[in-house]
């Protein structure tokens, strides 16, 4: 193992091999000072990598710059150098989220590592905890993929069986770890260090798996947890605590279930440090509003130093903890201070870890090879460019994939002379993940890499059987992505930065319009906040207003279905086939994609009244989609987004 600091377990002399070694072992192993021993603890973390590995886009079939574990290895080894005692983690969300993801997944017969986890093993990993994504494939496949990991994976609030507290119930994974380290102090003296590391994952994990879940996976609220773990882990001898919390920054209050728990979790007094994560935000920097307790500037929460090194392999984040000696109980060391940043790319400094790319080569042939597999052919390109904004031909094409699987699969039972629709949303769309984040087919020839590029998630198709007055709810929900807009105002944004793109639902079976002068009928959680407000306007089939107690069956997603239905809607179908299957399949019957499709829903007009779109460089050779809009270019911005005003 390279001798890097924290690398080194224990020294152990010839005579202490067979009877173990304790901290008294080393604490005599070198000289006394009466000096006070001080000691530099740094910790470097990587978050939401998404099977990230090169600096490679499948889906594009190119080169990708500045992305990827094997990119961001150099901000490791930058860290790493700059100081003696350095830990490196994984904040979950590594194993889905990338064409290498699904191609492993894919093979039956495999017997190699996961390639994330070789990676890790490659760059020595010293823990890492699980993220929602994790479960994507299924619980086997996660056990699995894990057990070759040469490192703890930890995560406390994932249970496969109850007690009557959590600290009694039986973990998935080991609830936390103490890593046994060596360091090395200000003047050169060895000590032994205990660091204990705890993982968090979202409570939400068990609704929105709830298909594959249901029964064996129980999750417990993140701050529960942690105050039934903390206690034990401090007790068991850990000088310091790190919280490898996969989970955003809310609020500092904490509430029964949160989903952003980060910031309650540095209140808790055990917790010396945060890694956060889960939003694909970063931490510190703009991303995240100050806010009393949250300092974006020195990267502190509750005075805690934390990070949240955003997504993909763009950027680590470097926590640096000044340690003083003392002696309290088992604990030996305290936290002084704490300094937080993110990572910086050094072009000096070229990737140290050659051993990364070998242990992975195999498995990026493999993928390449799989997804330029030719599935059929496109007669008009496939963007989401503008799939917020007026329908497209690329979510036309998946909502009819899933509503024809549902037809076919409902023939001869009580649901199959009911209007089946599909629903589908845009998975890239700009946002958070920049201005080269939209899907940008062109007419020819559709391979499997176009088929991830459109639909990108590996969950599963569902049909649920809802009435008009559910439907109509389901597309307000989707339409909160909209600020409200002013009659007579120009060039107000007309997105909610914040709303995700796969939380926007359009169904283009329907039709229907979008009254934006009203204010969101719910908010970005889903929870209804103006209960008198009505975007949806006209909602029709086939010509013909819907009565509000109609029946109709929607096809959509298992994590839409959970995340929206909580159970509560009536499922008809839900056979477990996977729907990039179910497009992939449609695709290969179909003679060429490119049936026109309708324009079946529009803003209501807003006249004198403008608004302000970002979108990719690509788009300008779509405003054909949106020309009933009249957009006109206003800019391109330092990030990459064209912006172009709208005429509604």
């Amino acid at each position: 193992m390279t001798v890097r600091g924290l690398s080194q377990k224990w020294p152990l002399a010839a005579s202490q091999m067979s009877g173990g070694t304790t901290d008294q072992d080393v604490e005599n192993h070198y000289p006394k000072s009466a000096t006070q021993p001080k000691i530099l603890l740094r910790l470097i973390a990587t978050s939401d990598l998404h099977a990230c590995l090169l600096p490679y886009d499948y889906c594009s079939n190119r080169p990708a710059a500045e992305r990827g574990l094997g990119e961001v290895s150099r901000q490791i080894a930058l860290a790493r150098t700059e100081v003696p005692n350095s830990l490196l983690f994984d904040n979950g969300d590594f194993l889905q989220g990338s064409p290498l993801a699904d191609f492993v997944a894919s093979s039956r017969r495999r017997r190699r590592a996961h390639p994330v986890i070789t990676a890790f093993n490659a760059l020595e990993y010293d823990a890492a905890t699980l993220g929602n994504h994790e479960f994507d494939y299924g619980l086997e496949f996660l056990r699995k993929a894990i057990s070759h990991a040469r490192f703890p994976i930890v995560s406390s609030n994932i249970a496969t069986e109850l007690g009557p507290d959590p600290a009694r119930d039986r973990t998935l994974v080991p609830p936390y770890t103490i890593l046994r380290r060596r360091v090395v102090d200000a003047e050169g003296r060895h000590h032994p260090l205990r660091i204990g590391v705890i993982g968090f994952a979202p409570p939400q994990i068990e609704m929105w798996e709830k298909d594959r879940l249901k029964g064996r996976i129980h999750m417990r609220d993140i701050i529960a947890s942690a105050r039934a773990w903390l206690p034990r882990l401090r007790a068991d001898g850990a000088d310091v605590i790190v919280a490898l919390a996969h989970s955003g920054i809310g609020s500092l209050n904490a509430t029964d279930r949160m989903e952003n728990a980060a910031a309650a979790l540095a209140t808790l007094p055990e917790i010396d440090a945060v890694i956060a994560g889960h939003s694909h935000l970063t931490f510190p920097g703009p991303d995240v509003a100050a806010f009393p307790g949250i300092d974006p500037v020195q990267g502190l929460l509750a005075g805690k130093p934390a990070v949240m090194p955003g997504h993909s392999g763009r950027q680590v984040g470097i926590i640096d903890l000044q340690l003083t000696r003392i002696h309290q109980g088992k604990r030996r060391w305290q936290v002084t201070s704490g300094h937080a940043r993110l990572g910086i790319q050094d072009a000096a400094i070229s990737s140290l870890a050659p051993g990364l790319r070998r242990a992975i080569a195999p498995d990026h042939r493999a993928t390449l090879a799989w997804s330029r597999q030719r599935l059929g052919e496109t007669r008009v390109p496939l963007t989401t460019h503008f799939a917020t904004i007026a329908p497209t031909a690329a979510l036309a094409l998946i909502a009819e994939a899933k509503a024809d699987h549902a037809r076919k699969a409902l023939v001869g039972t009580e649901w199959a002379e009911l209007p089946i629709l599909g629903a589908a949303s845009p998975f890239r769309a700009g946002g958070l993940g920049g201005s080269a984040n939209f899907t940008d087919i062109p007419a020819g020839p559709f391979r499997m890499r176009n088929l991830l590029d459109l639909y990108s998630f590996p969950n599963s198709l569902v049909a649920l059987a809802m009435t008009t007055a559910e439907i109509t709810e389901w597309l307000e929900r989707s339409v909160s992505a909209f600020h409200q807009i002013a009659s007579g105002t120009v060039d107000t944004p007309l997105h909610d930065p914040a709303f995700p793109s796969f939380g926007f639902d359009c169904i283009p079976g329907l039709d229907y319009a979008v009254d934006l002068s009203q204010p969101a009928r719910y908010d970005m959680q889903g929870a209804q906040v103006r209960p008198d407000a009505h975007r949806i306007v006209g909602l029709s089939l086939d010509g013909h207003l819907l009565a509000q107690g109609a029946t109709l069956l929607l096809v959509t997603n298992s994590h839409r279905a959970n995340r929206i239905g909580g159970g509560r809607l009536r499922v008809v179908l839900a056979e477990g086939a996977r729907v990039q299957t179910v497009i992939a399949d449609h695709i290969r019957k179909m003679v060429a994609v490119g049936a026109p499709h309708r324009r079946n829903w529009h803003f209501l007009p807003m006249p004198g009244s403008t608004v302000r779109v970002a979108t990719g460089p690509s788009s300008k050779a779509h405003l054909d989609g949106i020309a009933h809009l009249r957009p006109q270019l206003i800019e391109h911005d330092a990030q990459g987004f064209v912006h172009y005003r709208l005429h509604l």
